[in-house]
């Protein structure tokens, strides 16, 4: 679980959060999720692996405001040898649901090629998959 805080430079005139932050918010929230798990996405990086967004799906439920505490739950959907899909609801400050999202994500090496995940990430990750019935 991650807690942010809706910063201003990411809202519009009315003071409603941009749709692209969330974006931001969903990394933010992974390489969190990663972290509480003993993973560092940094190491993960400079071994040479990246783990490259090829999907990202949004539904958006009710708006975020400047300066509301949002909370993101992170799961780990699917893990196959080079795919990491992962599923996040984001709650507002009184619980209520402001998004739902998905990211699914290929392994490249630097180059930009499809590669395997490297076996202790990916048994690492494997502990930590939680399949969802959406």
């Amino acid at each position: 679980m991650t807690t942010l805080r809706v910063r201003f430079a990411e809202t519009d005139q009315m003071g409603v959060a941009h749709h692209a932050a969330y974006v931001v918010w969903l990394e933010a929230a992974r390489v969190e999720w990663m972290r509480e798990r003993g993973l560092s996405y940094r190491d993960l990086e400079t071994s040479g692996i990246s783990m490259a967004v090829s999907r990202i799906d949004v539904q958006y439920r009710a708006a975020a405001y400047f300066d509301d505490s949002l909370t993101i739950h992170t799961t780990l959907e699917r893990l196959k040898s080079r795919y990491a899909c992962f599923r996040y609801r984001i709650e507002g400050p009184d619980g209520r649901l402001v998004a739902t999202a998905v990211s699914e994500h290929i392994a490249t090496d630097r180059d930009g090629r499809a590669v395997r995940v490297p076996s202790a990430w990916r048994d690492a990750l494997a502990e930590h998959v939680t399949p969802t019935s959406d």
